[in-house]
């Protein structure tokens, strides 16, 4: 899924370059490109769908240049997650049939371990061929974050090897029942939810059959593929025409809100070992690069200085000199024609400032 626009990332990111297309944590390869990389892993190239929108579609087969064209299905509205997995799910039936198995990722996340990240969705595949069941990755939490969605485990059904005799004790330790998912919370809940130790973040990604999906979105989401039912092939030439058509008819609900919070089969696998972030905000991206003594990361190579301030992160696109005195946790992004200047607690909220600035019809700066 590379849809999103990553607003909480302004003024890097705009509407023409949206986050999974920044190399924001890994300087000359893109958070598409590094997810292109790591499924290379155990997914051909042909076998790989990349879902986008048209404003993004060019920059992104630059980036996605391995991937056969007709892989690449731009979306004509942004309608959240559930009709682009719905979209997806219909051209990988046609594909391959019911009983494939399809892995959803965003496409601007990072994990560091690759060899973990393949084993988890190989183990993920195999539980959700034997119990068709939806199952998702939920992430073993490290402190009480506000920005990711948690779900709870229902540690009164655990499966047992009598249940799921295709895997080890060892791999059982880490499959549970899904019990309900929890929407971002604010700190003091989120502080529960850590002390508690029954609650993982909700990482946002999936692994199903084809049938599995498809059944579930029928039962619990309205008309979407009913909308999508006599959608031709891609490449076809009316398959633009009819999506477009096809989508301004559906409702945009996130997959979320639409099924997995409602359906009852469904697995979370716990990961603990990914190194995984979902790379939510620019704190998060001081949290994830190496700090110099007095905590702050600054860009290499750029016209900036620090006195006297703790705790910073300040990105320059432009040959200004920028200075920092006396202050801390701070973040400053100068991208040319914008700056940012915003506390690391308040990251969240950049995504305030763009609603802003659309209000205002600043487009120049979306």
């Amino acid at each position: 899924m590379a849809g999103g626009v990553g607003t909480r990332f302004w003024p890097e990111s705009r509407e023409a370059r949206p986050k999974q297309l920044l190399d924001i944590v890994s300087k000359g390869n893109s958070l598409l490109e590094l997810t292109l990389e790591r499924i290379s892993k155990f997914s051909e190239a042909q076998d790989t769908l990349i879902i986008t929108n048209r404003s993004h579609l060019d920059a992104l087969r630059k980036q996605a240049s391995r991937i056969p064209q007709e892989n690449i299905i731009a979306e004509p509205l942004g309608r959240n997650t559930a009709p682009c997995i719905a979209l997806a799910a219909k051209i990988l039936q046609e594909r391959y049939g019911d009983d494939a198995i399809m892995v959803v990722l965003p496409a601007d996340h990072l994990i560091k371990n690759n060899e973990e990240f393949a084993r988890i969705i190989d183990r993920g595949a195999r539980l959700a061929k034997a119990t068709e069941s939806l199952v998702t990755i939920g992430i073993h939490p490290t402190r009480a974050e506000t920005g990711y969605g948690y779900l709870q485990l229902d540690e009164e059904r655990l499966p047992s090897q009598k249940q799921l005799p295709e895997f080890s004790e060892f791999e059982l330790r880490d499959i549970f029942c899904v019990k309900r998912f929890a929407e971002k919370p604010d700190k003091e809940t989120a502080k529960r939810f850590l002390e508690s130790g029954d609650f993982l973040w909700n990482s946002g990604m999936f692994i199903w059959t084809v049938k599995t999906i498809q059944k579930a979105l029928a039962e619990y989401t309205e008309g979407i593929l009913e909308h999508l039912k006599g959608l031709p092939k891609p490449g076809a030439a009316d398959f633009e025409a009819k999506l477009t058509d096809a989508y301004s008819k559906i409702r945009g609900v996130s997959i979320d809100y639409g099924v997995m919070e409602q359906a009852k089969n469904v697995y979370a696998l716990r990961a603990g070992a990914l190194g995984w972030s979902d790379v939510g905000s620019w704190d998060e991206v001081w949290r994830l690069a190496e700090e110099d003594l007095q905590n702050n990361v600054i860009e290499p190579g750029k016209n900036i200085v620090i006195r006297n301030s703790k705790g910073c992160l300040v990105l320059s696109k432009s040959n200004e000199l920028v200075v920092l005195s006396g202050v801390s946790d701070l973040i400053v992004v100068h991208s040319g024609d914008a700056i940012l200047i915003t506390n690391r607690e308040s990251a969240q909220s950049v995504k305030d400032v763009v609603d802003s600035l659309k209000r205002n019809h600043r487009s120049e700066y979306l």
